[in-house]
């Protein structure tokens, strides 16, 4: 009786080459998600620093200060590295602000890298010297350190 050699399937190397291209494949989709991730966290730190925006002015149009409190278009050297403080004005006063009708937000969030948002009234930006809030970013170093990462939204001086 003679038996067929007919053999059907896949060799050894075959499928190690097919599970090298599906492991490139996962790779390459696993970086694009985190590259999406980082984007989102970006996009949802501008979208805070809006609504960061808004209080202040209408604690600029009350009081005429800026968190610190500094007078409203004035670099002076008063930071506030978390905004949820009294010193900031936005959810609390240290009474220091006149006319204060607060709480201007019920309470401020902290960036998507899980850092308070700051207020910077004297940041330098291209030589020049602005009102800011911000977050420190991915990186989360600050305090009067500036880097790339920083995302800052420039106050108007008025």
């Amino acid at each position: 009786m003679r038996r067929s050699l007919n053999t059907s399937g896949f060799t050894l190397i075959e499928l190690m080459i097919v599970a090298a291209i599906v492991g490139i494949l996962i790779a390459v989709a696993i970086m694009g998600y985190n590259a999406f991730r980082e984007k989102a966290k970006k996009v949802q730190a501008l979208s805070d620093l809006k609504n960061i925006q808004f209080a202040i002015e209408d604690l600029a149009f009350d009081t005429d200060r800026w968190p610190g409190p500094n007078p409203v278009g004035e670099t002076a050297d008063k930071e506030v590295w978390n905004l949820n403080s009294r010193k900031a004005g936005l959810v609390a006063t240290n009474g220091k602000f006149p006319n204060w009708n607060g709480p201007y937000m019920k309470s401020v969030p902290k960036d998507p890298w899980g850092s308070n948002y700051f207020f910077d009234p004297d940041y330098h930006i291209k030589g020049n010297i602005v009102a800011v809030i911000g977050s420190f970013g991915p990186n989360r170093k600050g305090r009067n350190r500036y880097d790339d990462d920083d995302i800052v939204l420039v106050l108007p001086a008025t």
